[in-house]
């Protein structure tokens, strides 16, 4: 039998998706909002303004790679040498797992939408199936994980 633990997280887990879904199903008339004069702001530049143009030139995505290789590299030189110690050791595996694990999802990411964007499917069709093709490469690899165990 399930622990009453269990079983009330359950419960409550339950009880805060159904008031999600309430409030989101109220909540419908966002769409027909005017905006504000006073939110519009003007003159000087925003973070949001320099991460895009920074985003847009290839200089900014240079760098990023880069920054990125190195990290990882340095990373993983310090983390087979034995250079760093023990306690910090295990963090940074799983960081590196971690950070390997977010660049190749997001290199699979981005081709499938590419691939999806070039045959002419819309941005959320391809976003869709992007994410579509994300789940179904970790349930594969649970089922991978969970057969060999």
């Amino acid at each position: 039998m399930a622990s009453l633990t269990y079983i009330a997280s359950t419960v409550v887990t339950g009880l805060i998706v159904v008031a999600l879904a309430v409030a989101l199903a109220r909540g419908r008339e966002w769409r027909s909002a005017a905006p504000t004069p006073g939110a519009v702001r003007t003159g000087g530049t925003s973070a949001v303004t320099t991460l895009t143009e920074t985003a847009r030139s290839p200089l900014g995505w240079t760098v990023a790679f880069l920054v990125l290789a190195l990290a990882i590299g340095g990373g993983t030189i310090a983390f087979v040498t034995g250079a760093i110690p023990t306690a910090v050791s295990q963090a940074l595996g799983v960081a590196l797992v971690l950070v390997a694990a977010t660049v190749m999802g997001g290199y699979l990411f981005w081709g499938v939408y590419h691939a999806v964007r070039y045959r002419g499917i819309g941005s959320a069709q391809a976003t869709g199936t992007g994410l579509w093709v994300l789940g179904m490469v970790l349930i594969v690899a649970i089922v991978v994980r969970l057969a060999m165990a």
